[in-house]
């Protein structure tokens, strides 16, 4: 297939880089000529796209390992690089933004490209249902070959991907919505398809975990599933919206409870959209740091409830409480705790404790749920007793 220099091949005028149907595990950067992507129908070649220095194709290939859906031939003199499925995973890795916007641009440009082609719109439900199948299967596959090094250092690697991060690569990599991901992954969960636990992370937020229950016949269930879907008839919905003061009228509450509730993470997350050009606008009059950092009211002591509370501790304070509490409950807290009071507890501790602590942790089954609100309920009351507060 052309002569090879390093990992860039030359094709000559009218030769096949690839055909439709064959296994595709690469995608091609054209680094001079171009490139004409191609379909066959009723024996007459029709033209999806040409391609020109700069350009990727072949993309789909390389990140959900599905077969080629076109054809591909240099229209001229061309010299193409070839992109293996572990290199684009370095360069989402190193520089994610670039080079998964290059790839949502390609894709689109397809895509559009082959409904023009065939007549038809663009892949429904159906392919939509593959492909994130295919991306998650490839994503888990990556996740639970982490070196064991790397692993260590996520305390959360055990449970599996994080949601939050899968649907992010989804949408930049397949441009699909929030709603198509979030309704692929309730059927595979469904159906027990795929396993999804949830962590508290702090006081408002709980990320969710997703492990593949069978990883060798995933992406054989999935296709199976797919077929069914297929043939059923593509299901529509318009959907109505309200806000938050008419929920709270439908619901018999007021808009605090309300907000209250959703600071709490007690509103599931696929309920949650945005009007995208007003609330663009809106971001873009608050400007970048508006959204670095949050504005936490200061609790009083008589309000701590739980672990992502010692935030509002003083250090002398938890660090004299953590000292009775010993390293074993500690550890406990540190399983359950968010980011932010691990690393508050961690900075309290010397570092060679500090150290141990945490290695414990890691090492260690995940805390009984009644264990864990033992030793909480343990730590604010021995808080709240150095304080001379009394228990309510």
């Amino acid at each position: 297939m052309g002569t090879e220099l390093s990992n860039v091949k030359s094709f000559y005028k009218g030769q096949t880089i690839y055909r439709e149907g064959q296994s595709g595990s690469t995608a091609f950067l054209i680094k001079k000529g171009t490139v004409n992507v191609y379909r066959t129908q009723n024996n007459k070649k029709q033209i999806l796209v040409r391609l020109g220095p700069g350009e990727i194709f072949g993309e789909m290939g390389a990140l959900a390992g599905a077969p080629r859906s076109d054809n591909a031939e240099a229209a001229e003199f061309a010299e193409i690089m070839i992109l293996t499925q572990q290199f684009l995973k370095n360069l989402l890795a190193q520089c994610p933004k670039t080079i998964q916007r290059l790839l949502a641009l390609t894709t689109r440009r397809l895509r559009e490209a082959d409904a023009r082609a065939s007549g038809v719109p663009a892949p429904g439900h159906g392919n939509t249902f593959l492909s994130v199948c295919r991306l998650l299967e490839m994503a888990h596959r990556n996740h639970t070959q982490t070196p064991t090094i790397e692993a260590k250092k996520d305390p959360h690697h055990a449970l599996g991907l994080r949601r939050s991060e899968f649907t992010r690569i989804c949408k930049e990599v397949l441009l699909v919505s929030q709603l198509e991901i979030d309704r692929v992954l309730e059927q595979l969960a469904s159906l027990k398809i795929i396993e999804v636990s949830s962590r508290q992370m702090d006081k408002a937020f709980a990320e969710k975990f997703i492990k593949l229950a069978d990883p060798k016949t995933f992406l054989q269930v999935a296709a199976n599933l797919q077929r069914e879907l297929k043939d059923r008839e593509a299901d529509s919905c318009a959907l109505e919206y309200f806000d938050i003061h008419d929920l709270a009228k439908e619901v018999e509450s007021t808009p605090e409870i309300l907000y209250k509730k959703i600071s709490q993470g007690e509103f599931p997350e696929s309920l949650f959209f945005f009007d995208q050009k007003n609330t663009l606008a809106w971001a873009q009059g608050k400007g970048p740091e508006f959204f670095k950092t949050v504005k936490r009211r200061k609790k009083r002591i008589e309000e701590l409830e739980d672990v992502n509370d010692v935030v509002h501790v003083d250090k002398n304070t938890l660090k004299e409480v953590l000292a009775k509490l010993g390293y074993y409950k500690i550890g406990v807290l540190l399983a359950v705790a968010g980011d932010e009071a691990r690393q508050r507890i961690l900075g309290v501790l010397a570092k060679k404790i500090a150290k141990i602590v945490e290695e414990e942790a890691a090492n260690r089954p995940e805390p009984d749920e009644g264990e864990a609100w033992d030793v909480q309920e343990e730590l604010i009351g021995m808080i709240k007793g150095s304080k001379g507060v009394q228990e309510a």
